[in-house]
């Protein structure tokens, strides 16, 4: 059976949060607000969002949102990736909360500076708000943050519904990250959310969500750059720098911050298993921490260690953030390898009463009861798994290898075609009649459990 081994670690780069609409609306310079403002609710900050965030339809589906309007000219702020493969002439749809439909302006997308942050503009006599732009050092690491956005639709949610979804700030760096991913927050993102609003507990705009960790293909079957629980946004200062006529760069080169050097790291976690990046990440965490003890920084080493050092790593990220799921879930994974199954177990179920839709730590408890025999239990947390995340393939395989040991053989055919036509790398495992190879074969000749 395959696993997801739960390299898992929370460094947050703000890609989450609340936002004031602003009131100017005139033509003239964008204002950038600066000023304290008093803490709203999260009703309040979602009322906001909503009116400020705008639905992309385009070569790529994104989010946007409303900074500016100029007579009947309204500025979209959005990700470059979300504009960057349109061609020119190409259509592009803007949808605002209204649920009116903008033509792109021809010739207005453009990318600031090198960062993943882009503007465009449309055309519309309409009255819209407008978003408060905020100071990015509004917000530093254990800040609550919200990100607002329009997922790309799935089988249970056919449709693109805006999501207002919170979470806290892992770090706010200074220095030079690729793609300008400065801010790292914990907000559960969802894939189609890419644009959208960042925002403090003030309701102002603080970063433009640039990816979380749905976003990218995940290697399931090796088990590498498997959730961490970080996503990332690009600080709203490149806006403002833009907006006062300053050129759009990075204030810092050189990391000094407890926060630099944890998203230096974030930047390698990707990368694990390619020689020379481990121990750089390992050594920019360690100054991180030499700085600031971190649940994060923690989490990021525990997640290149084995064993008991490990697990050591994980009960002191535990120890700072008791709610940190993606500790219970790595430290249930090093259990395992002590063969301690069902202190694992127990993670899990820790990691998933913090949050329920934790679909590394279902799968992994599947698997686990699979192996101690409890297949209905195993299947049941297949079925959930599958439930929150309907687009991984190794689920439904994990699913199709319970279901053999139930003796249901049909609907493990349907469930190996299901992650065949999600990933064909599955077809080798699956196997079919032609090659007589694959879990189904293999069954067929002896009846009892596979795990790979």
């Amino acid at each position: 059976m395959c696993r997801l081994p739960a390299l898992v670690m929370a460094l947050l780069f703000p890609v989450a949060q609340p936002l004031l609409l602003g009131t100017v609306v005139t033509s003239g310079a964008l204002l950038v607000y600066l000023e304290p403002a008093q803490a709203q609710s999260a009703e309040a900050v979602a009322k906001v969002a909503q009116a400020i965030t705008v639905r992309i339809e385009g070569a790529t589906q994104g989010s946007g949102v409303l900074v500016k309007r100029e007579g009947n000219r309204y500025t979209v702020l959005t990700a470059w990736h979300v504009v960057s493969g349109q061609r020119p002439g190409e259509e592009l749809d803007i949808y605002t909360p209204d649920g009116q439909r903008h033509k792109l302006e021809q010739g207005s997308i453009m990318r600031l500076g090198d960062v993943d942050m882009a503007m465009l503009s449309f055309l519309s006599s309409n009255s819209y708000e407008v978003a408060q732009v905020g100071d990015v050092k509004s917000v530093s690491s254990g800040s609550g943050v919200y990100v607002a956005g329009y997922p790309l639709p799935t089988s249970g949610v056919p449709t693109r519904i805006w999501r207002f979804l919170d979470g806290r700030v892992i770090a706010n760096a200074t220095v030079a990250i690729p793609n300008g991913y400065q801010l790292l927050y914990s907000n559960p993102t969802l894939p189609g959310m890419s644009g959208g609003a960042v925002m403090n507990g003030q309701g102002q705009l603080v970063g433009i969500h640039g990816q979380g960790e749905t976003d990218s293909k995940m290697s399931e079957q090796q088990g590498v750059a498997v959730k961490t629980g970080t996503n990332q946004a690009v600080p709203i200062a490149y806006y403002s720098q833009y907006s006062t006529g300053a050129a759009v760069v990075t204030l810092s080169t050189q990391a000094a911050t407890a926060d630099d050097y944890l998203a230096q790291a974030r930047r390698l976690l990707g990368k694990i298993g390619r020689r020379g990046y481990e121990n750089e990440m390992l050594d920019l965490v360690g100054k991180a921490l030499e700085i600031r003890e971190s649940a994060e920084g923690y989490l990021y080493r525990a997640s290149h260690r084995r064993g008991l050092e490990s697990i050591a790593d994980c009960n002191k990220a535990l120890a700072i953030n008791p709610r940190l799921a993606e500790a219970y879930i790595l430290r249930g994974y090093r259990k395992e390898e002590f063969t301690d199954r069902q202190g694992a177990i127990s993670d899990y179920n820790q990691a998933i009463a913090i949050n329920p839709k934790a679909v590394v730590a279902f799968n992994n408890r599947g698997d686990l009861k699979f192996r101690l025999g409890d297949k209905r239990g195993a299947y049941s947390d297949f079925n959930q798994a599958i439930a929150i995340d309907p687009g991984r393939a190794l689920l439904y395989f994990n699913r199709g290898v319970v279901r053999l040991s139930l003796g249901d053989e049909q609907g493990a055919i349907a469930d190996g075609k299901k992650a065949i036509a999600l990933d064909k790398d599955y077809a080798q495992l699956v196997g079919d009649e032609r090659t007589r190879s694959g879990w189904l074969w293999e069954w067929r000749l002896k009846p009892e459990p596979l795990m790979k």
